[in-house]
Parts: structure tokens; sequence; C-alpha cells
């Protein structure tokens, strides 16, 4: 286990808990925690050595999501903003942990108990957000979830995923920074606030970077194929 890798993730939970606090109205507000979590990302990235360009991947995916989930689709809301700045950069920023999380070779030799301890822990925690709190959307998620990560090669990055945000998503909603919508629009079934499984969508998230990612190459080698030059 690298100690830089547990400094950081010890200072990531540390800074998201001071973005919750602080998250305000306003644009000077926003700008300032906006600003602060994108270089929080940056010197992460650096220190740790991840790809950049994933980074920035998902930031830009991050955000289409959060305007077709959120602006579009209404399955919830922000408190302070229509969707803060601070945002788009934090999606980087739980990327960039998981990813980190995967390459630790502590956590690789225990890959198949860590990841069929987060499936039990997920199952649980859905059936009990079932039971308790009538989640019945945030079942059926979790049940996607857990089949997107069965069916992954990267089980161990979408488990470490799932585990932080899950932690996230209680944290913002218990504090008040954004609330899911009790019943999912245009669907009708109810939510909890957050729904059980709502690391889907982080899943998600890194599943569509990691293929857009891995698609670039194949691009730039197909564009010098074809790069014929011409005989005179």
């Amino acid at each position: 286990m690298e100690r830089r890798f547990l400094a950081w993730v010890a200072a990531s939970a540390a800074f998201m808990a001071a973005v919750l606090l602080l998250d305000r109205d306003g644009l000077a507000a926003q700008l300032l925690l906006g600003g602060a979590t994108a270089i929080f990302v940056a010197l992460l990235v650096r220190s740790l050595k991840l790809d950049a360009r994933q980074i920035l991947w998902c930031v830009a995916v991050a955000t289409t999501g959060e305007v077709v989930l959120s602006l579009g689709w209404g399955l919830y809301r922000y408190g302070h903003a229509l969707i803060p700045l601070y945002v788009p950069p934090g999606h980087g920023l739980f990327f960039a942990l998981a990813m980190a999380t995967s390459r630790q070779e502590l956590f690789r030799r225990r890959a198949v108990v860590i990841t069929r301890g987060v499936f039990v822990a997920g199952t649980a925690l859905a059936l009990w957000s079932l039971a308790a709190r009538h989640d019945v959307w945030g079942f059926l998620w979790w049940l996607g979830a857990l089949a997107l990560v069965r069916a992954s090669r990267n089980q161990l990055m979408l488990a470490a995923c799932f585990t932080y945000t899950i932690a996230l998503e209680y944290a913002g909603t218990a504090l008040g920074n954004w609330r899911w919508a009790a019943e999912v629009p245009f669907v009708g079934l109810h939510s909890a606030n957050p729904p059980a499984g709502v690391g889907i969508l982080y899943i998600l998230l890194d599943l569509i970077v990691m293929g857009i990612c891995a698609m670039q190459p194949l691009r730039q080698s197909a564009s010098i194929t074809l790069q014929v030059p011409e005989i005179e």
C-alpha cells in the first residue's frame, strides 16, 4: 500500500467534507469551491501519476450526465445551484480515487474478496432500504450495478467506485446539498434519498470513460493507416 495513496484518500475525505459544509448560494462561493476542487484534483492526479486524459473525459461526460439527469429528468435537485461548480471536477476526483485504489497491490491481491464484500454489503443495504424506506428504484438500480460490476474486467475499480460514492451520497443528502425525488419522474417508482443503488450512475460513468479512452488509440491507428502517400 502506497503511503502517498493513503494520504490522498484521507485528504480527499477531509476536502470533500469541507466542500459540502461550505456549499453556499451565490456565484462567488461557487467559483471558489469549483476552482478549489479543480486544483485539488489536478494535484492528486499529478502526485499519483494518473492519466489526466481519463480525468478530463470523466469531467466532460459527468457534466453532460448532470444536465440530463438533474435538469432534464429531474431525478435530483441541488440545494444551492442548478449544478454546483464543484460537482464536475468532483466526479473527476472520485474517478481518480477509484482508479488509484485499483492499482494498489494489496487490494489487487485481495480483489475477489473485496469485490464479494462490496456485493454482500450493497445487497444488504439495498434490501434494508427497500424494506425500511420503500426504495424500489434504489433496489432496481442496485441489481443493475451488481450486473455491471460482475460483467466487467475492472471489478476492483468499480467496487471501489461504489464504496466511495455511496459514502458521498449519504453525506451530501444528509447535509442537504442535494435531494433525490421521492417519486421518479415519468416512471412513478418510489425512491429513497439517496437511492440504495445510486452507485450505478458512477459505475456507468467510469465504464463510459474507460470505453472512450480505450477507443482513442484504435482511432489514432486507423487514421495513421488511412494516410497513404500519393504516388506521383
